[in-house]
C-alpha cells in the first residue's frame, strides 16, 4: 500500500497580480451596474434628467474599468521592477489616450 501525495505545485509568481486585478475589473463592473441600473429605476420614476446622468455615470465606470486594470498592471509590474510589461502597460496606455483624444478632436 503506498500513499501516492499529489504533486504541489508552487503557486505562479504573478498570482497575486491576477488576483488584484480581477478584483479591480470585478468592483469596476459592479459599480457601473449599479450606477446603470439606478438609471433605469429612476427612468421608470420619470426623472429622464437624473436617469440620464446616472447611465452616462454607469457607461463612464465601465469604459474606465480597464483602463484602470492596465494602470494597477503597470503599477504592480514598476514595484516588481519587471520593465518589459511595465513598457508594454506603458505603450497601452499611450494608446488608449491616444485614440480618446483623436476621437475628441475628430468627433
Amino acid at each position: 500500500m503506498s500513499t501516492h501525495e499529489p504533486d504541489i505545485h508552487p503557486a505562479s509568481p504573478h498570482e497575486p497580480i491576477e488576483i488584484t486585478l480581477a478584483r479591480l475589473l470585478r468592483i469596476g463592473s459592479f459599480i457601473a451596474a449599479v450606477l446603470i441600473a439606478a438609471g433605469i429605476g429612476t427612468m421608470l420614476l420619470g426623472k429622464e434628467a437624473a436617469a440620464t446622468r446616472l447611465i452616462t455615470a454607469g457607461l463612464l465606470a465601465l469604459l474606465a474599468t480597464p483602463i484602470m486594470r492596465v494602470i494597477a498592471a503597470g503599477l504592480i509590474f514598476i514595484r516588481e521592477k519587471d520593465w518589459r510589461f511595465a513598457c508594454f502597460c506603458l505603450v497601452v496606455i499611450c494608446s488608449l489616450a491616444a485614440g480618446i483624444y483623436l476621437g475628441q478632436t475628430h468627433g
